[in-house]
């Protein structure tokens, strides 16, 4: 990799770990407006002249959000509540969220109470059964009904071609984080996601030349991944606002070979597509990808979707990074440990907290990789 190539991975690398309180000051000109789930359509909130931006949990200590959230609620809700509390997110335009939980829902409420100023806050109703018959219409209606009310927001014009051009910039950075995907054998485990939280991070415009100049010298480099001795995981979840169990699974000589996040793999899954009427795709896209475990498709065989991603990453095993009293992953995991355990892929589960005990998960990440 060459000295400017360096300089690119550095700068994403800096982006993904940057705190939000510094986003105003690193791209000017831009209005970011915060999202926390990969069910909010972040091409709408682009074409409606905002830059979206994940808002993620962190592990800093917490100071505010006992007064508001019980302590059995999941890390991300109480995290990210407390840096609104704390005024880390007075920059953000606003915040999205989605209906994914009651977690979720009641995050939504309490956001809108104690939001800074004239911060926006919305909530857009993805269906929960995907295959209902009115599964469509409705989800076209809440889309239209979203869209109309952030160009009320912004003032920018309701316009088709507007959306399709935040579709086909945004399903550009899904293409080049599909061939990513490829070459992720030529990248650290630690650096491999921290472009892909970049991508969530920066402004699009920005962040799609940076990872196609990155792309293309990684795709002169080793074309095998098959003859890596590392051992290889499989990391399956929800967000993964923990950057140091990366670090630990560098350190520890394992890689990730490939994996089901909500902050990774399933956030940039597929491409919406120009075709049609840019609010139908949309819909389309939500219905027809892999569900998150919050929705209900009864064509969708948890265990077995997760077998075939497992084979086709030639992954030895699978590690759970779940965070604590988060229900609908808790289910989801139950669910697929059958299908596991028939086919004889060792998993572990690490259950993610607050301020996680790195040298506990270092003792089990240790053990199972050396089990691989």
């Amino acid at each position: 990799m060459s000295m400017a190539d360096r300089q690119i991975l550095a700068q994403l690398i800096l982006a993904a770990r940057a705190p939000l309180a510094e986003w105003a000051r690193r791209y000017p000109g831009h209005q970011a407006m915060g999202y926390l789930c990969s069910y909010v359509p972040a091409e709408m909130i682009h074409a409606a002249g905002f830059a979206p931006v994940r808002i993620r949990g962190a592990t800093s200590p917490l100071r505010h959000v006992d007064a508001h959230l019980q302590s059995f609620t999941c890390a991300l809700c109480r995290s990210t509540l407390d840096q609104l509390l704390s005024g880390q997110l007075n920059a953000l335009a606003g915040a999205i969220f989605a209906h994914t939980c009651d977690a979720m829902q009641a995050q939504a409420d309490l956001w809108r109470m104690n939001a800074h100023g004239s911060q926006f806050v919305d909530i857009v109703m993805q269906p929960a059964h995907l295959a209902a018959p009115s599964a469509r219409p409705y989800l076209v209606a809440e889309l239209t009904r979203f869209w109309q009310r952030l160009c009320d927001v912004s003032g920018a014009p309701p316009e088709e071609d507007r959306l399709r051009a935040s579709i086909a910039l945004f399903d550009e950075t899904r293409r080049l984080v599909q061939t990513l995907q490829d070459l992720r054998h030529q990248l650290s485990v630690p650096d491999f996601y921290a472009i892909l939280d970049a991508a969530q991070t920066m402004p699009r415009e920005i962040f799609n030349p940076l990872l196609a100049q990155l792309l293309a010298e990684l795709q002169g480099g080793p074309p095998e991944r098959s003859h890596d001795p590392r051992p290889s995981v499989f990391l399956v979840g929800a967000v993964l606002d923990e950057p140091r169990l990366l670090d630990l699974i560098q350190d520890l000589g394992a890689q990730a070979g490939g994996d089901d996040l909500c902050t990774s793999s399933r956030h940039f899954y597929g491409l919406v597509g120009p075709q049609g009427d840019p609010i139908d795709a949309l819909a389309s896209y939500y219905l027809q990808r892999p569900p998150c475990p919050s929705k209900y498709q009864p064509t969708h065989k948890p265990g077995a979707h997760l077998l075939q991603q497992v084979r086709e990453a030639q992954a030895g095993g699978v590690v759970f990074v779940v965070e604590k009293f988060c229900e609908p992953h808790a289910f989801d995991y139950a669910l697929t440990l059958p299908t596991l355990d028939e086919a004889g892929i060792p998993y572990l589960l690490l259950e993610m907290e607050q301020t996680p005990s790195l040298e506990a998960l270092r003792t089990r990440l240790q053990a199972f990789i050396e089990m691989l």
